[in-house]
């Protein structure tokens, strides 16, 4: 079962079969100047813009995402991307049977309030920050959607921990310039499922599994995560286990 892969693999969109899911499926969008145009169909979406500028027009509504920017768009609609010096869109789809409102999460907003996370230690190399944008009180039905960036030479997701049965999880890597990342993902750490060196625009899929990970020294670790329940409205974003052998609770 295929679950890593680079950015010219998910140019055409990935279903949830092929990428190791149930629920989640996954495209990267390159924009240029040529509208593109995307529908959502019976799937909620979630677009995290991981590079450039990215115009945009949905539903009566206009507007600019920059670099860590995402955007929410229910089912039954359409949005048309442009850019004038080139961005790309990650995709992500939720399966969905209500109705909600699309919405634009800026950065800028999320970095200044409530929702800018500060976790780990600085002195155990596990510092880092988590910037939630659909959280629990953002009405989707199945979404958890946010950033992560570690410290140089640190790690995030840690303790490692798992939440297999409530959420598959996505992860897509960017702004890390020439840097990269080890990403791990194991039910047995004597047989990882995944253990891959992660450069900027590769994606890892994360059905189940403790998924622990660490940045080199000369960048860090920044990603995005897309997390979806596999149970309509069942959000709860603390809901998971860690293992034990590192710690009790997330740091």
């Amino acid at each position: 079962m295929k679950q890593y892969f680079k950015p010219h693999e998910i140019l055409t969109k990935k279903e949830p079969a092929d990428l190791g899911m149930v629920y989640t499926s996954v495209q990267r969008v390159e924009v240029g100047a040529e509208p593109v145009a995307l529908e959502s169909g019976a799937e909620e979406l979630c677009f995290i813009c991981i590079g450039g500028r990215v115009d945009y027009q949905t539903e009566g509504q206009s507007g600019t995402a920059v670099q860590m920017d995402m955007l929410y768009l229910p089912i039954e609609s359409g949005i048309t991307f442009t850019s004038s010096e080139g961005g790309v869109m990650m995709r992500y789809g939720a399966p969905c049977t209500r109705r909600t409102k699309f919405g634009h999460i800026r950065f800028a907003d999320v970095d200044k309030d409530s929702r800018h996370k500060v976790y780990g230690k600085v002195e155990n190399g596990t510092r880092r920050d988590v910037w939630n944008y659909i959280d629990e009180s953002f009405d989707s039905s199945r979404f958890l959607t946010g950033i992560c960036h570690g410290a140089d030479g640190g790690w995030t997701a840690w303790p490692p921990h798992e939440h297999g049965r409530e959420r598959e999880e996505t992860y897509v890597y960017f702004g890390m310039g020439n840097g990269f990342a080890a990403q791990f993902v194991y039910d047995d750490m004597d047989q990882p499922i995944v253990a891959a060196l992660v450069r900027n625009g590769d994606v890892i899929t994360i059905p189940h599994g403790y998924h622990p990970n660490v940045g080199c020294p000369c960048g860090g670790i920044t990603y995005a995560y897309v997390m979806v329940s596999t149970t309509a409205e069942d959000r709860k974003f603390m809901d998971l286990r860690t293992q034990k052998i590192f710690g009790d609770k997330l740091e």
